[in-house]
């Protein structure tokens, strides 16, 4: 990489030179049969450039690979995007590594689906399931010419069970994120069987206001209009709805929500960002009131604040290493006035329980907007979930409904954007939401 980056210095101002090593393994058993053991392994380089005010970039399977210079300098000649100075920041040590991931074998994770799915047919023979277990490793390095020099490697464990209903199509999830093996404990395949079972008790809606408790798992497709609200480059372009808000209560003052690049062992911690911004735990709605915005280096620049550590390649539907560094989250954390699921859901007379949500990408993201089809839940009458939910939607935009938090569940889900994690967030209830039926 120093040599890269040195040869890169005789042909421009400044250079960065990026490196990302990858690996995976994944496991997937249906019914007891294994149906497959997938492994991928790859090394992504880019090279970022910036002469006479632009910049140009390029990326290569290999830090050896010296055309990457001569195509980063075509990319500055004919796409010329703004160019961006190079930082030298200090950073911290994160614990985003785990040796019992990093030494966890096939084996061992054949052997842990093997294990959970004899406990679920002893549980119930009848139900249809499907496991996956899949280990990941990601080591980051970076280096630019203004002196920055840092690494870190990212390990994560993602285990999964699903059910399949008589039509042959998922039903019920259930997913586990970390730095380890999780055993699933009689009470996660207890609730998972129970809510399977409902499936065989269709119900439908009409139009109306329900109460609505979002999953953890489900909160993703809100928090991705969060996310537009508080990104920088969406204030700076004056497209946010709460541009020039810093210190209003935009939401209810039962939710906070919260980005913490550095928790430990997260889905998404790391010692420093793609532009080499230490990572940091940044509030930004504390009890409702809005307090940070989401900021790379040059829209920090811009507004005049910190940058956070969230300028990540990735976009929308990918994290392939060509991505520009964009503003993103790390582990979006949602908190507040919580009380246990269990009370939650009691509490409530007639509601929806949603855990499945079908369109997360679509509508006006950035302003808030969002019409979802319901892809799985559940109808709660007198504090109990008595049937499935065929053929509904929910609408309407993140601004009024997080007005309506009224409580906040106490297990931590992991979130889910559209593709990817996004952080973790307990189930959270809306004393109002607006529900299209049949």
């Amino acid at each position: 990489m120093r040599k890269l980056l040195e040869n890169a210095l005789k042909v421009c101002d400044s250079a960065e030179v990026y490196m990302r090593k990858v690996s995976s393994t994944s496991v997937s058993m249906l019914m007891g049969e294994l149906q497959g053991i997938e492994g991928e392994k790859k090394t992504e380089v880019s090279l970022r450039i910036v002469k006479n005010g632009k910049m140009g970039a390029a990326i290569a399977t290999s830090v050896d690979d010296e055309t990457i210079i001569e195509r980063a300098l075509i990319s500055l000649a004919h796409q010329g995007s703004e160019a961006c100075a190079f930082e030298n920041t200090s950073f911290n040590p994160v614990q985003s590594e785990s040796d019992a991931v990093k030494n966890l074998t096939t084996d061992q994770m054949v052997e842990n689906l093997i294990s959970l799915s004899e406990r679920i047919v002893n549980m119930d023979q009848n139900i249809k399931f499907g496991l996956d277990i899949s280990k990941n490793i990601k080591e980051v390095y970076l280096i630019n010419s203004s002196g920055f020099d840092g690494n870190y490697t990212h390990t994560q464990l993602d285990q999964g069970v699903y059910t399949l209903n008589a039509q042959g199509f998922h039903n019920v999830s259930k997913e586990f994120t970390g730095t380890e093996i999780h055993t699933f404990s009689v009470d996660d395949l207890e609730k998972l069987i129970k809510l399977h079972q409902l499936d065989e008790k269709p119900v439908s809606l009409s139009n109306e206001k329900l109460p609505v408790v979002f999953s953890g798992h489900v909160m993703g497709a809100m928090m991705l209009r969060v996310l537009g609200g508080v990104n920088a480059g969406n204030v700076v372009k004056e497209i946010s709805p709460v541009t020039g808000k810093l210190g209003q209560q935009i939401f209810s003052d039962r939710i906070t929500i919260r980005d913490d690049g550095t928790l430990p062992f997260g889905v998404n911690t790391f010692a420093f960002d793609d532009e080499g911004t230490p990572s940091q735990n940044t509030v930004l709605y504390k009890t409702g009131v809005l307090k940070n915005y989401l900021a790379s280096q040059s829209h920090a620049r811009k507004l005049g604040i910190p940058a956070t550590g969230n300028a990540i390649k990735r976009a929308l539907f990918s994290k392939e290493i060509e991505n520009a560094p964009s503003v993103f989250e790390t582990n979006l954390i949602v908190e507040g006035n919580c009380i246990s699921d269990e009370t939650l859901i009691k509490g409530i007379e007639r509601g929806l329980f949603i855990t499945g949500v079908m369109g997360a990408h679509t509508g006006n993201i950035n302003q808030g907007e969002f019409s979802l089809n319901i892809s799985s839940a559940y109808l709660i009458e007198n504090g109990e979930l008595t049937g499935k939910v065929k053929g509904a939607m929910i609408a309407g935009n993140i601004y009024d409904l997080f007005k309506n938090v009224e409580s906040i569940g106490t297990e931590l889900e992991p979130m889910r954007g559209i593709f990817y994690h996004m952080g973790y967030s307990p189930m959270v209830k809306f004393s109002s939401a607006s529900i299209v039926g049949k």
